[in-house]
């Protein structure tokens, strides 16, 4: 969870400054900040690395640098599209990187990539809050959605075993994961969980299409013909679709009915000119019965 200006620390860590470590690749995931307080009484930030097990537990300030690529660009666009087809439920509370308090002790406390929760009381004030309070809020996610960032084993780790575990404790009904594909040949990988009875996850079987179906919000996630992730509502078997992809589409459908009007209007035209030019040619016809039958 980055955070452009992270509060000071109601007391500062007295400790002696450290040099950055020569390794960059140890700050692959990310930093956390840290205040000291120098022997002058200035209060300098240094940068913590991230390890992948920081990332199951994130805390305000951190930033992590996993956040990105195809990562950060399915990420956002799932949550648009999640956020646009339940804005009308004031019910329904979709997050992105929002971290969850489970209230469960000694439990990891992720930040989703997508979370939708049913439920909620007030979904303004939700909205507003930098974390998901479960217990506070009593209602839980019904649905979360990873997206796995591939460069790091470690990441993907997280992503498909230690969150799965993660979200089958904390009672979350129902888990997709989602691998980007990294270029045209490869295919989008989706995985899902869904709670048993019991409380343990068990695997969501895809359709015949290839996709999962998520009972509790009714949709389906697949991959589309260019390899990008697909949403359709299982019920009207509608895809949801981005504003600009709206635009584009009321775009592409208003240049097919300009098209459709100078056509027809074309063929009107062309009609008119054959009707007049059968009535010329009946005319003439006419002009020269009556001529054969003066002879």
């Amino acid at each position: 969870m980055a955070e452009p200006a992270p509060k000071m620390p109601a007391e500062w860590e007295l400790t002696e400054l450290r040099p950055a470590p020569e390794d960059a690749d140890s700050f692959r995931y990310g930093w956390r900040p840290r205040y000291v307080h120098l022997p002058s009484g200035e209060v300098e930030e240094q940068h913590i690395p991230l390890t992948a097990e920081d990332l199951l537990d994130p805390q305000l300030g951190d930033v992590d640098l996993t956040q990105g690529g195809p990562h950060a660009t399915v990420a956002t666009d799932l949550h648009d599209l999640l956020k646009r087809y339940f804005r009308r439920d004031v019910s329904v509370l979709v997050t992105f990187d929002r971290k969850m308090l489970w209230g469960i002790p000694g439990l990891p406390e992720p930040s989703p990539d997508v979370a939708v929760i049913r439920g909620v009381r007030n979904k303004n004030r939700a909205a507003k809050s930098l974390s998901f309070d479960v217990l506070k809020e009593g209602v839980r996610p019904c649905l979360v959605v990873e997206v796995v960032s591939p460069q790091y084993e470690e990441t993907r780790n997280n992503d498909y075993v230690a969150k799965t575990e993660i979200y089958e404790r904390a009672g979350i009904p129902e888990y997709v994961i989602l691998e980007p594909a990294l270029s045209w040949e490869d295919h989008v990988l989706l995985t899902g969980y869904r709670l048993d009875p019991a409380g343990r996850f068990q695997r969501i079987e895809p359709n015949a299409e290839g996709c999962l179906l998520s009972e509790t919000t009714g949709l389906l996630f697949g991959e589309d013909e260019d390899g990008s992730v697909l949403v359709i509502d299982a019920r009207t078997g509608a895809r949801l679709r981005k504003p600009t992809q709206i635009e584009e589409d009321e775009e592409a459908a208003q240049k097919r009915a300009i098209r459709e009007a100078r056509r027809a209007a074309r063929e009107a035209e062309r009609a008119d000119r054959e009707a007049e030019a059968r009535k010329a040619a009946e005319a003439e016809i006419a002009r020269l019965r009556e001529e054969l039958e003066r002879r």
